[in-house]
């Protein structure tokens, strides 16, 4: 899958006057750390610490005018003012995108640049020919929780302990996280699950998160007595 160039992004989206997107640039990766530490400074330990380092970008990142890697980072800025971030992760080989991380600077938040761009993750994951998209919500705060679901996204459950967030000066503690997803491939391309294949708790919660899903038995194997 090939990311979209940032003309093909910014097309895509309607950011509230003044505000703009752009493809994080080599030169911009010192700044951006300084400024993920400032915006959001629980994020020093966990699975987002690693946007707090050079090596990070230097081995994983797709950055302007060089070769493409599995993640994406775009910057927000309000004229020349860095004001935010917004990255994620292909896995090619499932066709699945990951929304990794979103962070605007606290003075910006009232704009609800992630409740405008979040709906656009899902026209550029078409257009790359992905076809699932999931994101992991902090239950800290409620306001990605919000937006996640504004935009359709689907909670389908929650992490018991799957990353690490400071949650006082010193303390550290595994936490929960929500977990919601966008389909993006059509329906009928959705193997449901063979009845006799889940366990009593599994059918239960299955008709739960998808109520009005028959889950229908697999076509017995050609010769199968």
């Amino acid at each position: 899958m090939q990311w979209p160039a940032m003309e093909q992004l910014s097309a895509m989206v309607s950011l509230p006057d003044g505000f703009r997107l752009e493809l994080l640039n080599r030169s911009d990766i010192p700044a951006l750390i300084e400024a993920i530490g400032r915006w959001h400074p629980d994020i020093a330990v966990g699975g987002g610490s690693c946007y707090l380092r050079q090596s990070f970008y230097d081995e994983c990142v797709s950055l302007a005018g060089e070769a493409q890697k599995n993640i994406l980072v775009a910057l927000f800025r309000h004229g020349d003012e860095m004001v935010g971030m917004w990255s994620w992760e292909q896995e090619p080989d499932a066709l699945m995108l990951y929304a990794r991380l979103i962070i605007i600077a606290p003075q910006y938040r009232s704009a609800k640049l992630a409740s405008t761009v979040i709906p656009i993750a899902e026209l550029a994951g078409r257009a790359m020919g992905a076809e699932f998209f999931f994101a992991l919500a902090t239950l800290k705060i409620p306001h990605m929780q919000h937006a996640l679901e504004a935009a359709g996204w689907q909670l389908i459950g929650f992490t018991s302990g799957y990353d690490r967030e400071q949650v006082a000066p010193g303390v550290i503690k595994r936490v929960f996280e929500g977990v919601y997803c966008k389909v993006l491939a059509p329906g009928e391309e959705l193997m449901r699950p063979d009845p006799r294949n889940l366990t009593p708790r599994a059918q239960a919660l299955f008709d739960i998160l998808f109520p009005g899903v028959a889950a229908a038995p697999l076509p017995a194997a050609e010769g199968a007595s």
